[in-house]
């Protein structure tokens, strides 16, 4: 039995619209669009408030005691980091062992540096966070402009 040419046509192009159809559908749903109704407020806004809810549970609520020492000791913490400061964190050797005026790369958001031997700058331009603390380099890229979902009104365009 051999199928109509004609309805072989008619099922292509039905697949090919179903399949564009799954596709928009995906992106306008990535998107976000342009409203911020509670309806549509998932995704970082969900992650947001577990945030906000783990800040606000019981680990965080404490005597004043309790909370000095707590900061006395994340003190402790950070003059040992600084201490570990002295050395690269990529190649592990310590600042000052080769020659006199070494050169480092300095991570502007958070101060952390590196050899500029170790090639930190292929890490920074590919991920652009500092290597030991993740910290940003500086404000993110600019999104894309996203698709608007259809319940949204079209923005009018600025000049």
């Amino acid at each position: 039995m051999s199928m109509d040419p004609e309805l072989a046509l008619h099922l292509e192009i039905a697949a090919v619209v179903l399949m564009a159809v799954i596709i928009v559908a995906v992106a306008v749903r990535a998107s976000g669009g342009a409203c911020d109704d509670a309806a549509g407020a998932t995704g970082s806004a969900a992650v947001h408030d577990a945030d906000v809810e783990a800040a606000l549970g019981d680990d965080t609520l404490m005597s004043y005691e309790q909370a000095a020492a707590r900061k006395k000791e994340k003190e402790k913490e950070k003059a040992k980091e600084e201490q570990e400061e002295e050395r690269c964190a990529i190649c592990l050797s310590e600042y000052g062992e080769g020659e006199a005026g070494e050169l480092v790369r300095v991570v502007p958001a958070c101060g952390h540096f590196y050899h500029a031997s170790c090639d930190v700058d292929k890490w920074l331009r590919k991920r652009r966070t500092c290597p030991l603390c993740r910290g940003g380099l500086g404000p993110p890229p600019a999104p894309l402009p996203g698709l608007p979902r259809p319940e949204c009104p079209r923005m009018p365009p600025s000049h």
